[in-house]
């Protein structure tokens, strides 16, 4: 299953949006982990509910009737812009993220992006 638009990553305030269908396809983890392939420039999420030194947490909260997941993480996110070759800060962009067979694994080709303009006001 492809989910149009499932990650966003936001350069200007360090921060990766998931949609609701990505985080539902994930079975709502509170914690993730990002595995990088760096040579083929793929990564991979997966969930966990425990927290460990390779974790995420999850933010969620309320927005316009639906509900918003977010990772916070400076380091990872400047990383990701040099991977992909963007200046940091750059311009958010988003990816189509693809379901494993597994179920619980959900795959981001990260030469793969479409730009958005940042806008201060996004969520």
């Amino acid at each position: 299953m492809t989910i149009n638009r499932g990650l966003g990553v936001y350069f200007f305030d360090d921060r990766i949006r998931f949609s609701d269908t990505t985080m539902n396809e994930l079975k709502d983890p509170k914690y993730i982990h990002l595995l990088l392939d760096r040579n083929q420039k793929h990564l991979y999420i997966k969930p966990s509910e425990k927290r460990d030194n390779d974790t995420f947490k999850v933010v969620r909260h309320k927005d316009k009737g639906g509900m918003v997941y977010r990772i916070y993480s400076k380091g990872f996110v400047k990383y990701l812009a040099f991977l992909i070759g963007l200046p940091y800060p750059s311009d958010s962009v988003w990816y189509d993220v693809v379901m494993q067979e597994d179920g619980r694994t959900a795959f981001v080709n990260l030469n793969d992006y479409h730009v958005t303009p940042y806008r201060a006001d996004q969520s």
